[in-house]
């Protein structure tokens, strides 16, 4: 006669909280670590085009690598579920929104400052007026792509959370 044994809530691995029914953390994962690449790809413009703030790269490259880290963590702790993998998740997430909170100042202020170029000679097309709309959509995409970085880390790092307290 063979006894089937009930697993414990002990020796069942941690798992994400799923927030909603509809909620995976899977997919908020990869969706982390594309708007992490966006982030790095956004760099190469950013180093170009800031003249009033030198090191504003700086900011997208460390936001970038961070975010891909975080969804990188959150996608191997789903797929193999242990209680240090969610740990480093949840730290990763946590660094994430610290870098995603300080980005977003950030790019708020690149994107509200105007700035002060010589005076356009030309009548039609000038370089400066260019270069200064070119500077203000490379801070608006940073803008909104921390924003939305910003979302996912929280759900990310609520879920991570929760599972955690939950085990």
């Amino acid at each position: 006669m063979s006894s089937t044994q009930m697993q414990s809530a002990d020796s069942d691995p941690p798992k994400f909280h799923r927030l909603f029914k509809f909620h995976d953390p899977e997919v908020v994962a990869v969706m982390v670590i594309l708007l992490g690449l966006f982030q790095l790809l956004l760099t190469i413009p950013t180093y170009s085009s800031s003249i009033d703030m030198k090191y504003m790269f700086v900011c997208p490259l460390c936001i970038g690598s961070v975010s891909v880290i975080a969804g990188s963590f959150g996608m191997a702790s789903e797929r193999t579920p242990r209680k240090a993998l969610l740990n480093i998740c949840l730290i990763s997430g946590i660094a994430g929104l610290v870098g995603t909170l300080i980005g977003l100042v950030l790019y708020s202020y690149a994107a509200n400052t105007s700035l002060v170029l010589p005076p356009c000679s030309q009548d039609s097309g000038c370089p400066e007026e260019v270069f200064q709309s070119f500077y203000k959509a490379i801070s608006g995409q940073l803008l909104f792509y921390d924003i939305a970085a910003l979302v996912l880390h929280c759900f990310l790092t609520f879920s991570a959370f929760k599972g955690l307290r939950k085990h």
